[in-house]
């Protein structure tokens, strides 16, 4: 990427910004306030603000500053005090709090995300797919779902934001976006916060928040974090005596363990009319990943497969792996493998504003680097059945150049972007003891750049028109080898132009509704799991979304209650759906399919009284394809993956005067995480049951510097399956079943100097 021409476009459009002669409302830097405790709009994407009653929350969901209730898109705004108390420092931190918005870890993994967003999802972890909900840190796009869950050891606010933004925010956001905002840093002094949990649960955290100059300050905020594992993995219980071959010691004791270990370090400079942050984080983490369990074979799966009783092995079962099924969380494992895995993060960002004439100028420079790796067990039991190892490496440079500012009734924000970035996975397999050894490369590499415009028009003191545009151009290649065999590889290219359309009316002081037509959109690319290796050469369809919304939100009762309401409907066209066929090794196709996603979602938050608060959340889908897509296998594509018709979140809180008790439930119904078609016998096995998980915390300041907080999490122990991996006939239907977390306990303290 070329920085030199994307700053020398920046100083060309600062310069005629400058010499501009009419001034026209663009936001001032209030640095002197800002330091003296106050905070400034320009600075914060959410400022909560007492209002006598709801807190006020300000958003830059639309890349300029308005009030959460005026933001005329379907938006749930997690503020700082929320943050604090839920401890929430990644993405999955935040699962089930906003509606129809699921966060998990993907199967096998502790540190790669699955985001669905009002049924647009991307279920397929390979580093070389593209996922359907943006995720932002700081204004920077974090492009892979690798790698994407690490402690944001700093976070303030964030912003999630449900629907396609193909607007201002571009790019594989046909499901909606997340905006992780950290804290500035701004002269607070020293900080320390430890964790201490059951499962040896340890986290210490340090910050230290200074002025180096005269309006320049810097904050370095350090993480650790370790967690002994949810899972003993110990020998098979059955030897000769049980008329099975022994099986040889497993060589991990630990499933599903944590060692991370970050920092982040951050320059801020302001003077009169701009600023200027430097921020630099890492996070590395070496991990055991979860318990693959075994939730089903087909009956006397050793048999069918060749490898049970035999003369050879003097009558023994060599490997009968379905002595291995359960259900329900299991606390010992027996596995064989070294299963490891291991992330390391790092990325380092410049972001400039000044303002001018006319509006504020903002250049966001980046880059990103992922090296992640794992090695995974995938039979649930000591037998040499089935084994995989990823070793990814991943880059991205991105530069975004902004210019947001009014004119009288008109504000407006006017944007560049591009992004390049390379991708790199060697996957060994090796399955059936070495019957099938296979060493899968490949790789993909784009080169993407939009520009965008969008206008915000006050046609009368009650109703505002909204219209953006999009133009977005992208160049992808995509290369696939199986070492040693065949190798392909393709280039393609796709454009596309999204837009915006936005009608929103105050119908009182204290209540307005919208009306929103949208636009999303997602490249084609290249499917480098495919079993068939050509597949690399030739690419599969881009994806769009129109997205139809209508929208009220209103308080009441002097400011006591919220309520937000979105109705919605999403037509997709060729949808890229990830079909797992476990074809040629761990392989999965992509069909592109269209479909049709309604819903509707209900945020209220309620004063009961002084001192009791009650937040209700409720989120409805209904999900179906409407294309006549048939996969490889004969089968068309019937059940909607992580689309479930129901999620709940209730939160009540309540102020004892010398504690806070907060009680957060969150529910989802039955669904599924693949797409197949009710004949097939994998799509049952694949259908997770409805869960509710509920979260304690008692929160008191014994001291003015001191805050405590004792929680429990998952209070009944409910055992519930996350998601799975399916394996298919050519695997006698091994199912792999991943469970939520068990019940833990523990307490934060932090300590203000």
């Amino acid at each position: 990427m070329n920085y030199k021409n994307y700053f020398f476009s920046f100083l060309v459009i600062s310069c005629f910004a400058v010499t501009a002669d009419e001034p026209v409302g663009a936001v001032q830097s209030e640095n002197a306030s800002q330091r003296s405790g106050e905070v400034s709009m320009s600075e914060q994407s959410m400022e909560v603000r007492s209002a006598g009653g709801i807190e006020e929350v300000v958003v830059t969901a639309q890349k300029r500053e308005q009030s959460l209730q005026d933001t005329p898109i379907a938006l749930t705004a997690i503020t700082a005090s929320t943050i604090d108390d839920l401890d929430i420092k990644n993405v999955v931190d935040m699962a089930g709090i906003s509606p129809n918005v699921m966060l998990v870890e993907t199967p096998s993994n502790n540190t790669s995300a699955t985001i669905a967003m009002r049924g647009g999802v991307t279920i397929n972890p390979a580093i070389t797919w593209e996922p359907t909900v943006g995720v932002y840190l700081d204004g920077v796009y974090l492009g892979k779902t690798q790698g994407a869950i690490f402690d944001v050891v700093d976070l303030e606010r964030v912003e999630i934001l449900r629907g396609p933004q193909g607007t201002l925010y571009g790019r594989n956001t046909l499901g909606g976006a997340i905006n992780l905002i950290s804290q500035r840093p701004n002269g607070s002094g020293v900080e320390t916060k430890l964790t201490l949990g059951n499962y040896g649960l340890t986290q210490a955290q340090f910050t230290t928040d200074f002025e180096i100059a005269d309006g320049t300050y810097g904050k370095l905020v350090v993480n650790s974090k370790e967690r002994d594992g949810y899972v003993h993995n110990a020998p098979g219980p059955y030897g000769g005596a049980q008329g099975v071959v022994p099986s040889a010691d497993p060589t991990v004791n630990e499933l599903d363990t944590i060692n991370s270990h970050g920092f982040r370090f951050t320059i801020a400079r302001d003077t009169d009319n701009s600023s200027f942050d430097l921020s630099v984080d890492y996070n590395d983490q070496s991990n055991t990943p979860p318990f693959a369990q075994l939730g089903y074979t087909i009956p006397n799966w050793s048999a069918a497969f060749g490898v049970g009783a035999s003369p050879a092995t003097g009558g023994l079962k060599l490997w009968p792996i379905e002595l291995y099924t359960s259900k329900g969380r299991a606390k010992v494992a027996h596995v064989n493998e070294a299963v490891f895995e291991k992330s390391e993060v790092s990325g380092v960002a410049l972001t400039y504003s000044r303002d001018t004439n006319l509006g504020t100028v903002k250049a966001i420079l980046a880059r990103r680097d992922t090296e992640w790796s794992d090695n995974l067990d995938l039979d649930g039991g000591p037998f040499p059945i089935a084994n995989t190892s990823r070793y990814t490496d991943y880059t991205s440079e991105t530069f975004e150049l902004q210019l947001t500012g009014e004119r009288g009734n008109l504000n407006y924000v006017l944007g560049y972007y591009a992004l390049k970035d390379d991708a790199y996975t060697s996957n060994p397999q090796l399955f059936f003891g070495g019957g099938t050894d296979i060493v899968q490369n490949y790789s993909g590499s784009g080169d993407s750049t939009a520009i965008y415009a969008q206008f915000d028009l006050a046609v009368t003191d009650k109703t505002n028109v909204t219209v953006g545009v999009r133009s977005t151009d992208e160049d992808k290649e995509g290369f696939k080898e199986y070492v040693g065999l065949i190798s392909a590889s393709g280039e393609g290219s796709f454009d596309d132009t999204t837009g915006t359309f936005i009608v929103s009316h105050d119908i009182s002081e204290s209540a307005n509704m919208y009306f929103k037509v949208a636009d999303g959109f997602k490249a084609g690319g290249f499917n480098a799991e495919s079993s068939n290796p050509f597949a690399a050469s030739t690419p599969y369809a881009p994806e769009t979304v129109q997205s139809t919304e209508i929208g009220f939100k209103g308080r009441y009762l002097d400011n006591r209650v919220m309520v937000n309401i979105a109705y919605f409907d999403n037509e997709h066209e060729d949808m890229q759906i990830s079909y797992f066929t476990a074809d040629a090794a761990a392989a999965s196709e992509v069909i592109n399919n269209s479909a049709d996603i309604s819903g509707i979602e209900i945020e209220t938050t309620a004063y009961l009284n002084d001192t009791t608060k009650l937040m209700v959340n409720y989120g409805s889908l209904d999900a179906e394809f409407t294309g006549g897509a048939v996969a490889s296998d004969g089968f068309t594509l019937e059940q909607f993956p992580y689309a479930p018709d129901h999620t709940l979140y209730v939160s009540l809180e309540k102020d004892f005067g010398p504690y806070r008790m907060r009680l957060d439930h969150s529910r989802i119904s039955e669904h599924a995480i693949f797409p197949y078609n009710g004949n097939d016998p994998r799509a049952a096995l694949t259908n997770v049951a409805s869960r509710g998980v509920t979260d304690l915390r008692l929160l008191m300041d014994p001291a003015e510097n001191i805050n405590l907080t004792f929680w429990i999490k998952n209070l009944t122990d409910n055992s519930y399956v996350v998601n799975n991996i399916p394996f298919g006939p050519g695997f006698g239907q091994i199912t792999l079943d991943y469970y939520g977390a068990p019940r833990t306990v523990g307490f934060d303290v932090r300590y203000k100097f």
